[in-house]
């Protein structure tokens, strides 16, 4: 599954890139954030236009590393990750009694549902013309913005990533013994904590890197 997966990853993100809307939309998030700047007083157009080829070249190259990247580290070390969680929560406070290599194991059998939610998102990002679509309640919003907070939680709440939490909550729930009502309390409360810590987060560094904490 995780050879899978990461081919699939590599294979979506070049199908993406690849549309020219996905393109446009990548320009006018760059065009915005150098707006900013120029609001800010941080740089003038002379300046931007001055250094605009070597932070498009930085743009262009991180960007080649992140599609290059992702791919892989979804793919081995996610699994790994969630492995833990199931054990960790299985073994300290359900009480089960397994091995962490048969976490992982699981957790790279529910991997399987990951290529789909790939494919399926590529899908729509392809047909919409909109590197933002995805299966979730922020397809439902018009002018949607990633720097929005609302936007964000609400993109958070995907089929298809709900679907995947559900099969780890069986997983843990076979492993540990108990009912699959108090597991999916654990995985999906923890989803909740750390996609809430993460959004918190990036909207702090988001504040601070534009001004907004001074």
């Amino acid at each position: 599954p995780a050879l899978l997966l990461m081919v699939v990853g590599w294979i979506c993100g070049w199908l993406i890139m690849g549309q020219d809307a996905v393109r446009q939309q990548v320009s006018d998030i760059q065009e915005k954030q150098y707006q900013k700047l120029i609001d800010q007083g941080k740089m003038t157009r002379d300046q931007l236009e001055a250094q605009r080829p070597m932070m498009e070249k930085f743009g262009r190259i991180a960007q080649q590393v992140a599609m290059a990247a992702m791919p892989p580290l979804t793919a081995f070390a996610l699994p790994f990750w969630w492995a833990l969680v199931i054990w960790l929560v299985g073994n300290k406070a359900l009480k089960g009694d397994f091995s962490y290599m048969k976490a992982v194991e699981a957790s790279g059998l529910v991997s399987i549902l990951l290529i789909l939610e790939s494919v399926v998102k590529t899908l729509l990002i392809i047909v919409l013309g909109n590197m933002f679509a995805g299966p979730n309640l922020g397809l439902f919003v018009k002018g949607f913005d990633p720097t929005n907070v609302a936007h964000g939680l609400l993109a958070a709440v995907d089929v298809l990533a709900l679907w995947v939490l559900a099969v780890r909550a069986i997983a843990l729930s076979r492993l540990s013994g108990a009912s699959f009502g108090v597991s999916a309390a654990w995985v999906f409360g923890l989803w909740v904590l750390a996609t809430g810590g993460l959004t918190a987060f990036g909207y702090a560094m988001q504040r601070i890197f534009s001004g907004g904490g001074h």
